[in-house]
């Protein structure tokens, strides 16, 4: 990735997105590849794992578990929260069946863009689920594109009136779909509201849903699913983590419970299977940093700032995208208003540098903001009031910094 920009960013410190081999989107050209499905121009497998675990496998398991970033593991582990990720780990340094990789998520590093690129095989430049808020033409608001609604809500979506088609949203195919072509089954584990959600109707429409009610049944639905008679591939999502990390702190007692929680699952799940022809890869969407909600900045309610936007301001926490036709004079407010609190970027430095992934961007053109404000640090933005409230996180991420963009590839054979 030479570009002027990129080492501008890495010498501040932050951490660029791997798009060709050592990353997030890696991983489902991994699931393509092992199962016979990978194609000329699809993203490359995963560079750094170990052709022995690869070797003869029929089914592929990828367990997603968000925000477990890197460190988190790390220290997870260390502390002894986590004893069977811990086993995995040391068996991993002892090479034996097993392999822990240090990864990079997608940019932004959070949840929309990434589960979508773990369903689709494609960067966010080409599948245009950008960031959790983002302002969409089609429907002159910014919306929270986990559920495809108005963002100033907590409920709905644009999906709920039948006369909207989601399919007519989506940009790319889907992996479920490509493996279906071939004869492969599909399966995707999630929470059983996630069901009719826009993401799963729009991104996993052509795999298996199997859901689950309480969280602990995740595993139990994992485990029954394994040993399919022919080559299949499934995805399993746990959730806890992640939300324990914005509410109470990605260091709190709360998010080691819930991490504690999804160790004991997935040992009932995976703890007593010897070495098969299952290749179970564990990873996360992105980390976390830990933010300080009395520091967060007003974006949003920042009257002479909106008053120089075409649009509400939209993004991350982390990461806000600023719709403007005078970007300069934006970039001087805020300059003068939060001076050294934020690095400011041109959306169209960071789309040639690569930083959103390859490929066709010219929706995603239009949903990042030509003025981008990155934070790091323990700073984040107040950029939607959600029915009149402020999200006051102690966890945020969505930016650049080592402990947003670091995550495991835990690899073993099951």
């Amino acid at each position: 990735m030479p570009h002027p920009l990129v080492d501008r960013l890495r010498a501040r410190g932050f951490v660029m997105p791997d798009y060709e081999g050592g990353g997030l989107l890696n991983v489902p050209a991994t699931v393509l590849d092992v199962l016979g499905a990978r194609e000329e121009g699809d993203a490359p497998p995963l560079s750094g794992l170990d052709p022995a675990l690869r070797e003869g496998v029929r089914q592929v398991v990828v367990v997603l578990a968000d925000g477990l970033g890197w460190w988190q593991l790390e220290l997870l582990c260390e502390r002894g929260t986590t004893p069977f990720l811990a086993e995995l780990r040391e068996r991993a340094r002892r090479r034996d069946r097993a392999q822990l990789l240090e990864a990079t998520t997608v940019f932004p590093s959070t949840t929309a863009a990434a589960i979508t690129t773990m369903n689709t095989g494609r960067t966010p430049l080409e599948h245009g689920n950008i960031a959790y808020f983002v302002w969409l033409e089609e429907f002159a608001q910014v919306t929270a594109m986990l559920r495809w609604g108005p963002a100033v809500t907590r409920r709905g979506s644009y999906f709920d009136d039948p006369g909207v088609d989601p399919l007519r949203y989506v940009l790319v195919p889907s992996i479920h779909a490509r493996l279906r072509e071939r004869g492969i089954s599909s399966v995707v584990i999630e929470p059983e509201m996630f069901r009719g959600e826009a993401m799963t109707r729009m991104h996993a429409a052509e795999a298996s849903f199997v859901g689950y009610v309480l969280p602990s049944s995740m595993g139990v639905r994992l485990r029954g699913l394994l040993d399919s008679p022919r080559p299949s591939y499934v995805y399993a999502y746990w959730a806890g983590i992640d939300t324990a990390s914005h509410l109470y702190g990605p260091r709190s007692e709360e998010a080691a419970m819930e991490a504690a929680l999804f160790d004991l699952d997935l040992r009932r799940a995976l703890g007593d299977r010897r070495a098969g022809d299952t290749l179970v890869l564990l990873t996360a969407d992105h980390g976390h940093a830990a933010t300080d909600p009395d520091k967060m900045l007003d974006i949003v309610g920042d009257d002479e700032l909106r008053a120089l936007l075409r649009n509400p301001p939209a993004g991350e926490p982390r990461l806000v995208f600023l719709h403007t036709d005078r970007p300069e004079l934006v970039r001087e407010h805020l300059q003068r208003k939060w001076p050294g609190l934020m690095t400011l970027l041109d959306r169209d430095e960071l789309i040639d540098a690569g930083l959103f992934g390859r490929g066709d961007g010219a929706t995603a053109r239009r949903r990042i903001g030509e003025v981008v404000a990155l934070f790091d640090r323990d700073l984040s933005a107040s950029i939607v009031k959600v029915e009149g409230q402020t999200l006051r996180h102690r966890g945020s991420h969505g930016g650049m910094t080592a402990d947003e963009m670091r995550i495991p590839v835990l690899a073993w054979r099951a």
